[in-house]
């Protein structure tokens, strides 16, 4: 069994992808129209606006489908992914079972199950910005997969290909860097003939099982890849606010410690320490030693550092030295011998928001305020102020 056509059509000024079968199949779905159980030959995904928000989707949908002279059993499903750029048709063939998957993936509102989008205003944002780009890097969307069984399903085995699906989707997120698990309003399928012995099991385990996962994790990869919806890192102070960590917080550190001078000035000081704040933002070396330091207190944190026994993370021990290491060398690589003074200054106070972090992070925030603080003075006294 395969998809026989697939093809895009616009109604109403939304555009369409028509997913024809070679003969009515079993859906069962979570789709907008026609979800839960239904026999039909005929799918459709509608692309809809970024900023949607209509009362009745059901209905806009139902009117497409009419529109478009569609069966009345065709089941739909809405995105606000660009279509006609990313929507893939990828099969798999394991053991005999060959399976495909149709996905259409935009990742603007993606989240990793349970958390809550705080942001949704500026992602919005940012997707208007890209509006020129001839909508093929504009970023909110959906994770719509459907996948198609050569096999007939019991209801435990349709359900279960959910779950394979759904693995297959983070998978494939993963695989490319985003550490979400999904969007907030994915939605799924899974295609199956109507006549034959029906398979019990769909799991990870089994050829069918294997087969759809792989369709499914091809086909999200691809979709995904052709919208360039990657993992944007920005800059190391974007991943510190992560940590509660702003500009704002260095420099009031970098202020407990300050031994005042008559001969400068704060604001001075103030404007030199944030400019090379963002200076070293641009630095690779600098961001990869940072950045070395955040996962390494991600991997702490789940007790995942090799040779460092359950629990012992949490309380800092003395013979951990590998952190003091990377705070003292971004302090050298920032201002030299003078940085690696500065840096076990602010190492044995930890003023501030540093002595709020976790093994790593303090210092690390301590070799990057105190390798800045070291430059700062040796600026001033140089007399080399710009």
């Amino acid at each position: 069994m395969t998809v026989v056509d697939f093809k895009l059509m616009t109604s109403k000024g939304f555009p369409v992808a028509v997913v024809k079968l070679k003969e009515k199949m079993e859906i069962f779905s979570s789709a907008v129209l026609n979800h839960g159980h239904m026999i039909s030959d005929t799918l459709m995904i509608m692309e809809v606006p970024k900023r949607y928000d209509s009362t009745d989707p059901l209905g806009d949908i139902e009117k497409v489908r009419i529109d478009l002279e569609l069966p009345k059993e065709t089941v739909g499903f809405m995105t606000a992914a660009e279509i006609e750029y990313v929507t893939s048709l990828k099969g798999t063939d394991f053991e005999g079972m060959q399976t495909f998957a149709v996905v259409t993936a935009g990742l603007g509102n993606k989240v990793i199950a349970g958390d809550l989008i705080f942001d949704m205003e500026e992602r919005l944002i940012r997707s208007a910005e890209k509006e020129i780009e001839i909508r093929k890097k504009k970023k909110i969307g959906t994770i719509n997969i459907i996948g198609i069984s050569p096999m007939p399903l019991t209801d435990a085995a349709k359900i279960n290909s959910f779950i394979v699906m759904t693995e297959a989707k983070t998978a494939a997120m993963q695989s490319l860097g985003h550490k979400e698990t999904g969007t907030t309003s994915d939605a799924i399928a899974v295609v199956s003939p109507v006549k034959g012995e029906r398979k019990m099991y769909c799991g990870t385990g089994t050829p069918l099982g294997i087969s759809l996962a792989r369709s499914v994790k091809e086909a999200v990869r691809d979709s995904l890849i052709k919208r360039d919806d990657l993992p944007e890192a920005g800059t190391f102070l974007d991943q510190l606010l992560k940590f509660g960590i702003t500009e704002e917080n260095m420099w009031d550190a970098a202020m407990e410690l300050y031994v005042p001078n008559p001969d400068w000035n704060i604001e001075t000081l103030k404007k030199m320490f944030l400019s090379l704040l963002q200076t070293y933002a641009k630095d690779i070396n600098a961001s990869s030693l940072i950045q070395g330091a955040m996962e390494l207190e991600h991997l702490g944190d789940k007790d995942l550092i090799c040779s460092m026994p359950k629990g012992m993370f949490a309380s800092d021990p003395v013979h951990l030295i590998a952190d003091e290491i990377l705070g003292m060398q971004l302090a050298q690589y920032i201002s030299g011998t003078r940085g690696v003074f500065e840096f076990h200054r602010f190492d044995r106070h930890k003023p501030g928001i540093i002595g709020k972090l976790g093994p790593f992070m303090d210092d690390i925030i301590c070799g990057l305020v105190g390798g800045i603080m070291s430059s700062v003075y040796t600026k001033l006294f140089d007399g080399d102020v710009r």
